[in-house]
């Protein structure tokens, strides 16, 4: 991948992508300021056919399908708004257009609707998890994108969703990509949920340190996550941010997904 950087000032940056001695662009160049790089969740669709404005149109059955999830595993309650809302911050902050900004916060809200299909008794679970629970687990993106098919007014998230587990080094799951060829919207859904994860008391396990979580970002750039994505997300200011904090006990040696 290609990257053309311009000015730091107003965060303008093209992402191409090398096919074949050919460049493709696959996101526009976009001035932001830091107002913009910070700012919350937004329900403010640009025009009529944004991602954003035909949620808005179907918000009822969104935030059913986010209730759902979070009625499942109660300990995870705020998490998709929090990846929704950390998944736009990295969107602009690495130059992407506002279709792909808007598209991005979508794809961080509803990552997770294929846990609907996990048993409670899985996602609940205070232990280890056996190989065939964690298999359970790891069909949720595949289970998410069909789940999606139902919802035409979204479709253009369903890619972000079905890959926002897999790894740069095509060690992730459900397909096994790698780099450039995993979707960019589970490329950014994919740091901003790991990074939630780690930053939130579960049951299996205590919040960690926000130091010790951009730590991780930054060791496991270019093998788990895309390193582009992760330079800018570590380039992102998280002090005083209320959307990366989550109440609640919790501890053990579980394996997480």
């Amino acid at each position: 991948m290609q990257i053309t950087n311009t000015s730091r000032t107003d965060r303008s940056r093209m992402i191409e992508t090398d096919t074949g001695g050919m460049t493709r662009h696959t996101a526009e160049l976009r001035s932001m300021n830091d107002d913009d790089a910070a700012a919350p969740l937004c329900l403010r669709p640009a025009d009529d056919t944004s991602v954003l404005s035909e949620l808005v149109a179907f918000s009822g059955v969104t935030r059913a399908l986010l209730e759902t999830i979070e009625a499942k595993d109660p300990c995870t309650r705020g998490h998709c708004d929090r990846v929704a809302n950390l998944s736009r911050r990295l969107a602009i902050h690495a130059g992407c257009d506002e279709q792909t900004v808007d598209e991005a916060t979508v794809c961080g809200w509803l990552h997770d609707v294929g846990k609907i299909g996990v048993p409670d008794a899985v996602l609940q679970k205070t232990g280890r998890l056996t190989d065939d629970e964690f298999e359970a687990i790891k069909r949720h993106p595949a289970t998410g994108e069909r789940i999606l098919g139902c919802l035409p007014q979204v479709d253009g998230i369903r890619a972000g969703v079905r890959s926002h587990h897999e790894r740069w080094d095509g060690r992730g799951y459900p397909d096994g990509l790698s780099g450039d060829s995993i979707p960019l919207l589970g490329r950014i859904v994919a740091i901003a949920d790991a990074f939630d994860a780690m930053r939130s008391n579960r049951t299996y396990r205590n919040e960690r340190p926000l130091s010790d979580t951009l730590r991780e970002i930054a060791k496991h750039a270019g093998t788990q996550f895309d390193p582009y994505l992760a330079s800018c997300f570590l380039d992102m200011n998280f002090q005083n941010d209320e959307s990366i904090r989550m109440a609640g006990p919790g501890k053990s040696l579980r394996k997480s997904a």
